[in-house]
């Protein structure tokens, strides 16, 4: 099972590219149609039409992708306390950190002297703040700060893990539902009423609404072999629920979207979607016998996730705003725009990487990319 986590990560990451592509499709649909139509925008015509529905569904059915590098993440440290052990020591939760943190840091750095050079400077409470919520880059950076919270949690996560897991399953579950349900709560009639701090703890960059994943990463590396035997057992049940709730997680965001104007898609953050990642991530444990065609590409891809994770935004915004003011007529083709911006998004981190692995660079290596 272990080899079918590592190749969970590289589908993972290469879910997240793929996502954020089809997501600068829908700029290109919604926001920069002047730029090959005689409209003003944001101009939603195109709402509606088959490559609206190609790149919705493209973006909502790869949503269980941040769920999945939770659940691996959560997976693995629970290796760091197999046998004897009973957790893990707060100095491997030092070293999980600080090597998340300096990477983040030096790339939040470049993000905001980016901003700088463009003119947009903020004050000091901003740039902290943009620092601790993973804001820098605009708003992705913000799975930094919530991995580190479960690994701040993990030496008592991996404890009940080990000891008391339906209880630790329980407790999660009905935190995220807490959550989910104060999101739910702001499309009720009561919403007005509602206190501000119930909206503070839905916010992404907070485990809350993540809270299930992880743990359930732990308790699946915890028991392998009674997990792996439990999920063969019922595969099918889970194919047929992938299936099922894939559909919904469309479903349900779009209505609520068009309905309320609450956009909750493209990520786990409605019941339906969460249920899917969740179903997504065990049916591809369960099939761990069944071959997984380039898998060693995926494998390499896990390995260099959290490159690929800090640098791929800042690429494809650079070759899309190119495209933009080069090549405007590519921009009413969302589908090839979505897919070149896919390539460079995932091909220039990738010889990024490789080049400062092979330069003499390559002792900072692991200060960038760790």
């Amino acid at each position: 099972m272990t080899k079918r986590v590592g190749l969970l990560m590289g589908l993972c990451i290469l879910c997240v590219v793929v996502s954020h592509a089809a997501g600068w499709g829908q700029i290109a649909m919604f926001n920069w149609t002047d730029r090959y139509r005689p409209v003003t925008v944001p101009n939603f015509d195109q709402l509606g039409t088959l490559p609206y529905y190609v790149l919705l569904v493209i973006r909502q059915l790869t949503a269980f992708a941040v769920a999945g590098l939770l659940f691996a993440s959560g997976f693995f440290i629970a290796y760091a306390a197999r046998g004897n052990r009973a957790t893990v020591s707060w100095t491997m939760v030092k070293v999980r950190i600080v090597n998340l943190l300096v990477p983040y840091a030096i790339w939040s750095l470049v993000c905001l002297v980016g901003d700088a050079l463009e003119g947009i400077v903020y004050s000091p409470a901003d740039y902290l703040e943009r620092l601790v919520t993973g804001t820098a880059d605009g708003g992705s950076y913000y799975f930094v700060p919530l991995l580190c919270q479960f690994y701040l949690l993990s030496p008592f996560i991996v404890r009940l893990a080990k000891t008391r897991w339906r209880l630790l399953l329980l407790a999660a579950t009905l935190i995220q539902l807490g959550a989910f349900g104060v999101n739910y709560l702001h499309l009720s009639p009561f919403a007005a009423r509602l206190p501000v701090t119930m909206s503070w703890l839905t916010r992404q960059w907070l485990f809350f609404s993540w809270a299930v994943y992880f743990p359930l990463g732990v308790v699946c590396g915890s028991h392998v072999e009674s997990v792996k035997r439990q999920l063969v057992r019922f595969r099918w049940g889970l194919l047929a629920l992938v299936f099922i709730l894939g559909v919904l997680s469309i479903v349900e965001p779009e209505i609520i979207y068009r309905t309320f104007g609450k956009d909750w898609r493209f990520m786990p953050l409605t019941i339906t979607t969460a249920l899917y990642s969740v179903a997504f991530t065990l049916c591809f444990l369960a099939f761990s016998e069944s071959a997984l065609p380039f898998s060693r590409a995926f494998y390499k891809l896990g390995a260099k996730s959290y490159g690929i994770y800090l640098l791929h935004l800042q690429v494809m915004e650079f070759a899309a705003r190119v495209i933009r003011q080069m090549l405007p007529g590519l921009l009413a083709y969302q589908l090839v725009f979505s897919f070149i911006i896919f390539i460079i998004g995932l091909g220039v981190p990738l010889l990024f990487m490789t080049a400062v692995a092979w330069s003499p660079a390559r002792r900072y290596y692991r200060y960038l990319f760790s």
